[in-house]
């Protein structure tokens, strides 16, 4: 029944898709020979049927039209550039197949850039009016979580997001009880579910184990499939599985090989490309801010205006990092006398009200604008704008063998960690599996998300 309904709301905006894109085409048209007569033509009519076909499908194929709960904005946007940017192209290609002559390439730009803009603005709104009726109790889902510790993130997302309308009716399994107490109904591992789903209002079952029992997934898919609720199952391992699994043939004999890098070879070359353009343009449409920054570091205290650090990039190759100093130039002896503050655990050092910081340094790292010649080590090839922070040879050497994955990517500016909103209380531990979880699913639109996500990070001024 949900999922009926799901698709019929579904085809639904997918045909207000249509209507905005016709709207864009209708007002550039308009614009264009400046009168409504060349809107009725038979031209202007096979382009309406076009788009139409166009728009909806790909509205459905890039899944635009889908109304998920937990969809972050910057998400949203991307899929809303996609569709404006592929359909434009599709449309400039069927221009030009058909010979038409009510709308001119020029002014098709025009037509996706407003096409994109009123879909971006309807599908904000409409999520926007969706999450803040979710945050106020409203199309909640209630969900039963059976699992162990790897499903504690999964929890804390759920409290953490609100807006996602997610209610929790309880929780199975004993690793549970230290974590929250009393903040949830905690049941024993033994628990009839049969029971429980019959006895309470449940929509989804989730199961989220490191090391799923298969037997055990599939009795409790058939009691939620008896029933009609929704049987959900997370395991790590599905990180890996879900995008280096393909099929290699030895012979005549298909093997099952899982990589844990990315190995799309032509995404990984567009990410470099991207690096390299956006850090040009960045150098130069900032360097007004480039020479303020090194003034005011360089009037500030005594010493260098950059500071430079060995650092451990991609495969463990070893580079010059360079960034604004913004601490004093004795920094690293008074260091080994703070190590008793660190508030991190494992190899890294970090301390909330760190002594060896200058009075511009704390703004620089407020605002993240220390970072700003990393931009540099990014048109050298050394980093990206996306990855796991590049850390020294030192703590390399203290790392657990797992740990050392994270250098199986190039290192970034920006990553999860850094986008976290709780990233100072996060331990050294949980940080490394956030990067490992980024190379596992990492995409171009991944990167895209993190990098709006860091943009409003800027802007708010929330790092330390």
């Amino acid at each position: 029944m949900i999922n009926e309904r799901s698709k019929i709301v579904n085809n639904f905006l997918a045909f207000i898709d249509v209507l905005l894109a016709w709207i864009a085409l209708n007002i550039v048209m308009v614009l264009q020979k400046g009168d409504m007569v060349s809107l009725t033509t038979k031209d202007s009519v096979i382009l309406h049927l076009a788009l139409l076909v166009i728009w909806f499908f790909l509205s459905k194929i890039l899944r635009v039209s889908e109304l998920y709960r937990s969809r972050p904005f910057s998400v949203l946007l991307f899929n809303c550039i996609l569709l404006s940017v592929i359909g434009s192209m599709l449309f400039v290609f069927l221009i030009f197949i058909i010979e038409q002559r009510v709308v001119n390439i020029k002014l098709l730009f025009y037509f996706a850039a407003l096409s994109l803009i009123l879909t971006f603005v309807f599908k904000f709104i409409l999520f926007s009016i969706f999450k803040n009726a979710r945050k106020k109790g409203l199309n909640f889902r209630t969900v039963i979580i059976i699992g162990d510790k790897s499903a504690i993130p999964l929890v804390n997302k759920f409290f953490a997001h609100n807006e996602w309308g997610y209610k929790i009716n309880s929780v199975i399994g004993e690793d549970f009880k230290e974590y929250y107490g009393n903040r949830l109904k905690i049941l024993e591992k033994n628990t009839d579910i049969d029971k429980l789903l019959a006895d309470e209002t449940i929509d989804e079952l989730i199961y989220c184990y490191e090391m799923p029992d298969m037997q055990t997934v599939q009795n409790l898919l058939l009691s939620c499939s008896e029933i009609g609720v929704v049987f959900r199952m997370y395991s790590p391992i599905f990180n890996m599985l879900s995008n280096k699994t393909h099929l290699h043939f030895f012979g005549t004999t298909p093997l099952l090989t899982i990589s844990n890098t990315p190995l799309d070879y032509l995404s990984l070359k567009v990410k470099r490309l991207v690096d390299f353009v956006s850090a040009l343009i960045a150098i130069i449409v900032l360097s007004p801010v480039y020479v303020t920054v090194a003034l005011l570091v360089s009037f500030s205290s005594n010493g260098p205006v950059f500071f430079k650090q060995i650092r451990v990039g991609l495969r463990g190759r070893q580079f010059w990092l360079y960034k604004f100093r913004t601490m004093v130039t004795n920094a690293e002896e008074l260091k080994e006398k703070l190590k008793e503050h660190n508030e991190m655990d494992g190899p890294v050092f970090k301390m909330a009200d760190d002594p060896r910081i200058t009075k511009v340094g704390k703004f620089l790292r407020k605002t993240g604008l220390d970072e700003l010649p990393q931009f540099f080590n990014i048109l050298l090839g050394d980093m990206s704008l996306v990855g796991p922070r590049p850390p020294v040879p030192k703590e390399v050497k203290e790392y657990e063998r797992w740990q050392l994955r994270r250098l199986s990517m190039k290192p970034g500016i920006t990553c999860t960690w850094q986008i976290s909103e709780n990233r100072n209380d996060i331990s050294f531990e949980e940080w490394m599996r956030m990067d490992m979880e980024y190379i596992d699913n990492w995409s171009l639109k991944l990167d895209f998300v993190i990098i709006l996500r860091t943009v409003r990070a800027v802007l708010r001024a929330d790092g330390r």
